[in-house]
C-alpha cells in the first residue's frame, strides 16, 4: 500500500509590510491555474479572470493587494530538533 504524497511547500505571497509568508487561499490558487492555462491574451475568459486579490497577514494584521504573479512556493518551516526540545526542558 502506497503512502500519500506529502507536499514540502505551500503556495504563498510575502507580506508587503513584515515579509512573512501568507498562505494563499484555494480560490486564488484555482484562479492562478486558470490564468496559467489560458495563455492567449485575446481570449475573453482570460481577460475576465481577476489577477489580483486581498489577503491579511496573521503576523502583523495588515491587509494588502497582491497579484497572482507574486505567488511563490514557500517551504514549510522545519520543526524543532531533538536537541532544541531537550534544551528547552532544562
Amino acid at each position: 500500500m502506497a503512502s500519500p504524497v506529502v507536499s514540502e511547500s505551500f503556495r504563498a505571497v510575502l507580506c508587503r509590510h513584515c515579509g512573512k509568508p501568507i498562505r494563499v487561499p484555494a480560490l486564488v490558487t484555482r484562479r492562478e491555474s486558470e490564468f496559467q492555462i489560458s495563455g492567449n491574451s485575446n481570449d475573453i475568459h482570460y481577460q475576465l479572470v481577476s489577477r489580483v486579490f486581498n489577503v491579511r497577514c496573521r503576523c502583523c494584521e495588515r491587509e494588502s493587494v497582491y497579484s497572482i504573479n507574486q505567488i511563490v512556493d514557500q517551504p514549510y518551516p522545519l520543526g524543532p530538533s531533538v536537541n532544541d526540545r531537550n534544551a528547552a526542558t532544562l
